[in-house]
């Protein structure tokens, strides 16, 4: 690890700012969390109170650059006699594909902070009101998706509208599914690519394994090869905030032929939560679909501080199934809109 520890004058405080001082201190401390044991990571580096993470900060708040880089100094040939040794390594196996939430978090805030950050202006280009409003959902909230979803390195996870890709990666380092983001945008999509690059390389540079990982710039209701991928999903993901009803219903059309038990998150629901087959609606997108609703809470998206509600709904063919087969069980009467029997007229 190399600090860079000089700032021009001219640099703003803005959140974005990249601060390697900082982020060099936070790595240390997540290293010395995640990738030893807590009697191992004492051992060599000292305790929180007089070690390694404790004179980093120290010197920091001090100024003081020559204590500050031999510290440095000090952690990085420990680490090098600890990796030499295959010490890291053997206890970074041991997550596999369920990765440490906050060391899932710092190496995505990594990745943004030396891909995205300092050009994250260009991202609030765009026609207000429209269906390319740009907005992202948190780690926090993602994690929430990936738990109650039940997403694992078997999957097949897409995002619909992925923006600069952070669910996407998110996703495929923290469970191992084969993740897939989709952008029209041409900036989002561009931030994306370059997001998937450095994501590489620092898990690389961490000995993490992730999943597959391809973000691809078009339409997604008109991308070729899209509806072979979806029709692998198990995952489906789409912010749909900011969609209007025409976009959503054509979206839809997408989910026909999604395969039995696919689960589509959305931030606005695609069906009534109340919605009954009947014979008008039988043959409908819709009456595939079983909803439920969940409560999100503070700080979960980029557009509001405030909570909202999001939506999980599981492709289930059997009510309809079941439908049709009271239907025919009734010697050629069909059910009417409200579910009861009607007669209907036979030729003979």
């Amino acid at each position: 690890m190399k600090p860079f520890l000089s700032r021009s004058k001219t640099e703003s405080d803005d959140k974005d700012e990249y601060n390697p001082i900082e982020d060099l201190v936070q790595t240390v401390r997540i290293i010395l969390e995640h990738f030893f044991t807590p009697e191992r990571s004492k051992e060599l580096f000292g305790s929180s109170n007089e070690g390694i993470h404790r004179n980093l900060t120290k010197f920091k708040v001090r100024k003081d650059g020559a204590q500050f880089l031999k510290v440095v100094e000090d952690f990085n040939q420990i680490m090098k006699r600890e990796k030499a040794s295959g010490a890291v390594q053997g206890h970074v196996k041991q997550y596999g594909h369920r990765l440490p939430y906050d060391l899932v978090v710092h190496i995505l805030q990594q990745v943004y902070s030396r891909t995205v950050a300092a050009r994250a202006a260009k991202l609030n280009q765009y026609e207000a009101f429209s269906n390319n409003v740009y907005g992202e959902i948190l780690p926090i909230l993602t994690k929430e998706f990936i738990q109650r979803t039940k997403l694992d390195q078997s999957k097949v996870f897409v995002d619909l509208g992925c923006g600069i890709g952070n669910v996407v990666l998110q996703v495929a380092l923290q469970t191992g599914a084969e993740s897939y983001g989709v952008e029209i945008m041409e900036t989002p999509a561009k931030f994306s690519k370059k997001q998937a690059k450095e994501f590489e390389a620092r898990s690389r540079a961490y000995g993490l394994h992730h999943g597959p990982v391809s973000m691809i710039q078009g339409d997604f209701l008109d991308t070729p090869g899209l509806p072979g991928i979806l029709a692998r999903a198990d995952v489906v993901l789409v912010n749909n905030y900011a969609f209007n009803s025409a976009l959503n219903q054509s979206l839809l059309q997408l989910f026909l032929d999604l395969k039995e038990g696919c689960k589509i998150i959305s931030l606005k629901t695609f069906v009534s939560l109340d919605h009954k087959i009947n014979v008008r609606n039988a043959g409908s997108v819709e009456s595939i679909l079983r909803v439920k609703k969940y409560p999100y809470y503070t700080n979960a998206v980029s557009w509001t501080h405030n909570g909202g509600e999001y939506f999980i709904a599981t492709v289930d063919r059997s009510a309809v199934q079941a439908f049709w087969e009271r239907a025919m069980a009734n010697g050629g009467a069909s059910l009417d809109d409200s579910g009861g029997r009607r007669s209907s007229t036979r030729r003979r």
